[in-house]
């Protein structure tokens, strides 16, 4: 059992436009309440909005297990898809989807980690970060 030091909330978000398309991802690190890291990148390639969302998870839960290692994680986003399949409610039926999900699954194996839900207007530093990085608007 791991000794819990901090607990770190992260945000996530990914969305691709059009669908498959140009792709964004985002997510932001909370500790005691307080942002520690916000990222946004483009993804290369034509990807869709739900392997978008998975790409910001991955990439979210790396930076944690390398920069806040040992922690308490939970994970928040406005993807319901990515939230029930990550809890086992949904099957993933998709083989890129699949591929991502097992790099998330190694990733979280040593993590004490939780993923919950949250609608849009609570992930609104993640979701206008995506949006930014694919060029929808302005800083």
């Amino acid at each position: 059992m791991l000794k819990l030091r901090d607990k770190v909330v992260v945000r996530t978000d990914g969305g691709s436009n059009p669908n498959p398309g140009r792709a964004g991802i985002a997510f932001t690190i909370e500790k005691d309440g307080k942002l520690k890291c916000a990222y946004c990148e483009v993804v290369e390639g034509k990807i869709t909005n739900n392997e978008a969302e998975y790409i910001a998870l991955f990439k979210a839960l790396d930076f944690v297990s390398k920069n806040f290692p040992d922690s308490e994680i939970l994970v928040l986003s406005d993807s319901q898809l990515m939230v029930r399949q990550m809890k086992g409610e949904y099957r993933v039926r998709s083989k890129n989807l699949l591929k991502i999900k097992r790099d998330v699954d190694e990733l979280i194996e040593k993590m004490n980690f939780k993923i919950e839900w949250n609608g849009r207007n609570e992930n609104k530093l993640a979701d206008h970060l995506v949006r930014l990085v694919r060029g929808e608007i302005d800083v």
